[in-house]
């Protein structure tokens, strides 16, 4: 039997649980110890006084039973009437949406509940939000707990007629709306005797009723995963095979476009002709440079392309903000590559129900971003070719994930440009200024003593003859930047520029001083991963807050109280502190001269 994969979503205290659980324990799919187990837990957790609470059923961890909500994901399977469903039971509560995320991104089908005494809520909007983002073709509305309005018809209308309103532009989507009671089973497994006025089917005669469009040819692709060396010469490339691939059949590998035959092709350790949907081993004819995350494809398929600047949207699954002009690991297939969210186009504002600009993207946004990678990609329409489309966003540092997201397209100058090795190189550049080129980062509060350490350090280098140039953040902020205010986004934006002017310069041979707050650890990191190895040094200028708020040089903590939307970083908006600084200064124990010599002792000797 074909699995159908079902998801069930909806806010907190909707029935998503019971539901399923009723479906569960009506189609006598559970075992006699979970039956008995189940009536121990609904006299011990329950909330339906005597009765049985099916809800239980779903709810495996134990803050689950006592809090009465979905956290994780519960997954049951079912038979009914020859077909094999698996049910995916996601959370409603808006701390968890991610969680529904995970648990609908592999469905078919999602039924989307509705409490008939509360209607659509912002959380119904943004899980039929997250439905349309996965690009769900079939929906059910399910309108429950009819029997506490006692199975009223214009209640019931009354919400169909804002759902439809809802979805008045998705014509692709099949869609029912059944009224039901998942507690007492109306319209669930049966059709209900006491809802006469509705029409149509249960909940699982619809579910079974779609007609699921999985058989669709598909041109065949091979995602690597890994290459595996068996000799010197020979090489094994393992993964996914989506489509069929035969033996001595031409291909293209993505993204260098080389074409090639298969020479051989290994399922269970076995050799074989030819093979269809299945996880492979292949090996090539030729010695060609073939990488994780390479994409192998027959020569006549045009659907799935490379770029490398791409329009996409993204649902954001982490307290950490998406921010514009940051950097991250993207995860796109078998593809980790480090990705740069250029543009932040807008975000869904679910009380408007329409897109509104903003600078960042918090938890349970969605919204839409452009983002850059430092390499081609192989990608795909989502609608050809789900799984060459959806990405993961991942914090350089933490690991955690940001953003769920599917390429929209790729940007017209995605792919146009390339990078130009110049004949005269760094090397070159480095023996005629006779010193190796550096990148020294001065980061601190306002008031530590940045600049003044800086302006005595470039004076030392240059009476020294040595070639350098001091790059003050105040500075930048009067030219290149003067269009960026002091925003998280506009200040990550600054530290990007600053980072990518220093590596200009130390390409150019110099010693680059720079000073300037930069109070992100992420940002800060960012600029380190420009450089190579020992071209990079952190200097953490360590001054106390309440020395640098003395010193007030530039007045800007005076100015806190009086000037609106203005936050010196370090009074109240929070620096991050290096966790491993080259060298660390503190200007209230050290003179300038000997700070400038223990970076001397530590940078240049």
């Amino acid at each position: 039997m074909e699995l159908i994969k079902v998801v069930t979503c909806g806010s907190v205290d909707d029935g998503k649980s019971t539901l399923i659980g009723r479906i569960v324990f009506e189609t006598n799919n559970i075992l006699t110890d979970q039956s008995i187990k189940l009536k121990k837990l609904s006299s011990r957790y329950g909330s339906t006084g005597n009765e049985i609470d099916f809800s239980l059923l779903l709810d495996g961890l134990q803050d689950e039973r006592e809090q009465g909500i979905t956290i994780d994901v519960a997954h049951r399977y079912i038979n009914f009437k020859n077909n094999r469903l698996v049910f995916h039971d996601s959370p409603g509560h808006n701390q968890y949406t991610r969680n529904v995320v995970t648990a609908a991104s592999g469905c078919d089908i999602a039924i989307l509940l509705i409490d008939v005494k509360k209607g659509v809520l912002e959380q119904t909007k943004r899980h039929l939000k997250i439905l349309k983002f996965l690009d769900f073709k079939y929906i059910i509305f399910a309108i429950n707990k009819i029997d506490l309005i006692k199975f009223n018809k214009k209640k019931f209308l009354k919400i169909e007629k804002n759902l439809k309103f809802l979805i008045s532009n998705e014509k692709k989507i099949k869609i029912s709306f059944i009224p039901i009671s998942a507690l007492n089973g109306d319209n669930v497994i049966a059709k209900s005797k006491n809802i006469k006025w509705y029409n149509g089917k249960s909940i699982l005669d619809t579910i079974i009723s779609f007609k699921l469009k999985n058989n669709k040819k598909t041109k065949s692709y091979f995602t690597v995963q890994h290459v595996h060396r068996t000799n010197k010469t020979t090489r094994h490339y393992l993964g996914n095979l989506k489509g069929q691939l035969i033996e001595n059949q031409k291909v293209k590998i993505l993204p260098s476009n080389n074409v090639t035959n298969i020479k051989n092709i290994f399922s269970n350790l076995k050799k074989v002709k030819k093979i269809k949907d299945n996880p492979i081993a292949i090996d090539l004819q030729g010695q060609l440079d073939v990488t994780k995350g390479d994409v192998i494809i027959d020569c006549k398929n045009d659907k799935i392309l490379v770029g490398n600047v791409f329009n996409a949207e993204v649902v954001i699954t982490s307290k950490d903000n998406l921010i514009a002009g940051r950097q991250y690991l993207l995860r796109l297939h078998n593809k980790v590559i480090k990705t740069t969210v250029t543009k932040i186009k807008g975000v869904y504002d679910f009380i408007l129900n329409s897109n509104i600009n903003k600078n960042e993207l918090k938890l349970n946004d969605i919204g839409e971003i452009e983002i850059t990678c430092n390499d081609l990609v192989p990608y795909a329409n989502f609608v050809d070719y789900p799984a060459l489309s959806r990405f993961i966003l991942v914090d350089e540092v933490t690991l955690s994930v940001v953003a769920a997201g599917k390429i929209n397209f790729a940007l017209r100058r995605s792919g146009n440009l390339f990078k130009t090795e110049g004949k005269v190189s760094k090397k070159i550049r480095s023996n005629i200024k006779r010193h190796k080129p550096k990148c020294i980062w001065f980061t601190g509060l306002s008031g530590s003593g940045k600049s003044t350490i800086a302006q005595q350090l470039e004076k030392e280098l240059v009476s020294k003859s040595l070639h350098t140039y001091n790059l003050d953040g105040d500075n930048l902020r009067l030219g290149i930047n003067k269009d960026l205010g002091f925003t998280s986004t506009d200040r990550t934006e600054n530290i990007r520029r600053v980072a990518e002017i220093s590596k200009l310069m130390v390409d150019a041979g110099l010693i680059v001083i720079v000073s300037t707050i930069s109070p992100f650890r992420k940002d800060r990191d960012f600029a380190k991963s420009l450089f190579d190895k020992d071209e990079f040094y952190e200097v953490y200028i360590s001054t106390p807050l309440t020395i640098c708020m003395k010193r007030d040089p530039k007045k800007l903590y005076k100015k806190v109280k009086s000037i609106k939307n203005f936050n010196p970083i370090g009074l109240t908006s929070g620096y991050e502190q290096p966790l491993k600084p080259h060298l660390k200064i503190d200007t209230s124990r050290e003179t300038v001269n000997t700070s400038v010599r223990k970076i001397f002792k530590s940078i240049f000797n």
